[in-house]
């Protein structure tokens, strides 16, 4: 098997605590995120750090993600930072915005005979981008392990805030879990910035074709879960009329 591929177990066990997590989550999905909640977190506009790193890999994103990727994963760095502050975790934030920029940069890689996951090839490239534009061998580590964990079916509580936080934030952008945890206004301000057009389509024809180029990986065993349906349920998404 090549690096970050499933056994059929493996595989089973992530479509079956997706569909758990789906299950969970459905009735919540549905009534939207202007449906009466509990208390939600306000938020406040992430600064990103300004770091040579942090801005090489904003370069890095702008020049090889599409424009609806690119505004995904700037809105998962937003995402990231304002569920830290719900949660009460502490994080490093220029690993997060490094992680967050990169963590879907070989997202429709071509096949490799090495590595059959998409997330471990981009998690690669994060970690060899940061050594050679002044990282430390732990940033490096710690950006790695954020991107190659970030499509598990749960919070990898295992593998550190970064990892956790890049997760939830990208999980909520594709498929609005945890929306209702934070004001809508926040949400607003996030979309306002960096919009939502184009994205949901353009996440569902690459996973689809991801499932096909990668059929042994997480992303592959996430579509077969039914992620179709669970993207189309997004509230994000049906909140701007998409």
């Amino acid at each position: 098997m090549r690096t970050g591929e499933l056994t059929r177990r493996g595989q089973l066990r992530v479509i079956g605590d997706a569909l758990a997590i789906q299950t969970i989550a459905m009735p919540r999905l549905l009534r939207g995120i202007d449906a009466p909640s509990s208390p939600r977190f306000p938020g406040t506009r992430s600064t990103p750090p300004d770091s040579r790193l942090c801005r090489d890999a904003l370069q890095e994103a702008e020049e090889t993600l599409t424009p609806a990727v690119l505004a995904h994963s700037l809105r998962c760095w937003e995402f990231g930072s304002a569920l830290a502050e719900v949660d009460g975790r502490s994080f490093d934030p220029e690993n997060l915005y490094v992680a967050a920029l990169l963590h879907d940069i070989r997202f429709g890689a071509p096949a490799d005979d090495q590595v059959g996951c998409f997330a471990v090839l981009g998690a690669q490239h994060a970690r060899a981008f940061v050594a050679a534009h002044g990282g430390s061998a732990a940033s490096g580590h710690c950006v790695h392990t954020a991107i190659a964990r970030h499509m598990d079916a749960k919070t990898p509580l295992d593998a550190g805030p970064e990892a956790a936080l890049l997760h939830d934030a990208a999980h909520l952008d594709v498929v609005g879990l945890r929306a209702h945890e934070l004001d809508a206004a926040l949400l607003s301000d996030i979309e306002s910035r960096f919009p939502r057009i184009g994205f949901a389509d353009e996440f569902k024809t690459a996973m689809r074709a991801e499932a096909q180029l990668r059929p042994r990986s997480t992303a592959a065993a996430l579509w077969r879960s039914g992620m179709r349906l669970a993207i189309a349920l997004n509230p994000l998404d049906r909140g701007a009329n998409q």
